[in-house]
């Protein structure tokens, strides 16, 4: 899932993109309770770069777009956490014409998740 070029093969949410979506989307807005509803949805592929990085699509016709204010908006985010609790980057979530669209990690000291998890890698929640 992580690194080399971009794969073009989509598939079926893993478990840890899934609940990471879920956790970043926690909110009670109008906005993520629709982009919740999305994630069974939802399937990804390798975004190709070093850190987990995610492109996402959902089928238009399966579930309904959200409304949002730019055709490509950051509907949610999160601090990306160390084992130690060091602040180490962001998480971003990406919606394309309000559709589940790229879940960016920017991982300043690309060290990545280590063995946690994705989901266990999320700190504060904004968006």
């Amino acid at each position: 899932m992580v690194g080399g070029p971009p794969s073009e093969v989509w598939e079926p949410l893993s478990e840890d993109v899934r609940r990471t979506l879920e956790l970043l989307l926690d909110g009670d807005s109008d906005v993520h309770r629709g982009l919740r509803a999305q994630i069974p949805y939802a399937q990804m592929r390798d975004g190709g770069c070093a850190c987990p990085c995610v492109y996402l699509r959902v089928d238009p016709g399966a579930v309904a777009a959200v409304p949002v204010e730019k055709a490509l908006s950051v509907v949610a985010g999160a601090s990306l956490l160390d084992a130690e609790g060091g602040h180490q980057g962001e998480a971003m979530l990406f919606a394309f014409r309000g559709l589940l669209a790229d879940l960016q990690f920017c991982d300043w000291e690309d060290r990545g998740p280590g063995p946690r998890r994705l989901w266990e890698w999320l700190g504060h929640r904004y968006g």
